[in-house]
């Protein structure tokens, strides 16, 4: 009953950016978890990271956060790093 109450009082406008915004988000994280998948041993940094971002995502897709910018950008981060180690210096 609260999400039908707060999805009538979005506009249209509002509610086509949220779902552009949500399928960003989503895309990104499928990205992210197949990088994730491709790694022998995940830190557990990156592994709890990944989770909170999944978990913001949830709390986005209920209109529980605004966004989910910060929670991204660490998993990203992380997955940086491993590239930028990876590459032996080179």
């Amino acid at each position: 009953m609260f999400l039908l109450f707060i999805s009538m009082a979005l506009t249209t406008k509002q509610q086509m950016q949220h779902d552009v915004t949500e399928w960003k988000m989503y895309q990104q994280l499928q990205g992210d978890e197949d990088a994730i998948a491709d790694i022998w041993r995940p830190s557990a940094k990156l592994r709890a990271d990944y989770r909170g971002a999944k978990n913001c995502y949830v709390r986005f897709h209920l209109y529980r956060t605004p966004d989910c910018t910060a929670e991204l950008h660490k998993v990203e981060v992380d997955l940086g790093d491993l590239d930028v180690a990876g590459t032996d210096g080179q």
